[in-house]
């Protein structure tokens, strides 16, 4: 079940995977606190939005960014670093449509 990656949202995706409704928080793009706080509700899926993440680093430094060196690939790649690192279940499936050339620096991508 998509569900909003509010506090609100998190809480209540905790309470509906213990009862076996899988969730998916939603516009999960203000980094490493926000999947943190999915995980630790259990989550099975996060999906960190690359191209906005991307978008607000180019706007604001002004500067390009190409490959594993884009903010938006450094995130997700800090993300997933993180929870496998504490061995998380929760899968980590970065939303990268509009910059589908970028997924091959991505952590776990299957390309």
């Amino acid at each position: 079940m998509k569900i909003a990656s509010t506090w609100e949202g998190i809480r209540a995706a905790e309470v509906l995977e213990k009862e076996g409704i899988h969730c998916k928080p939603g516009r999960c793009s203000s980094g490493l606190h926000q999947a943190i706080a999915a995980a630790g509700a259990r989550a099975t899926l996060i999906s960190p939005f690359v191209g906005r993440i991307l978008d607000w680093y180019k706007k604001d430094t002004g500067k390009e960014y190409y490959g594993a060196d884009g903010s938006g690939v450094q995130s997700v790649t800090k993300v997933y670093n993180y929870l496998k690192k504490f061995g998380c279940k929760t899968v980590v499936m970065a939303r990268a449509s509009a910059i589908s050339a970028k997924l091959p620096s991505l952590p776990g991508a299957i390309c």
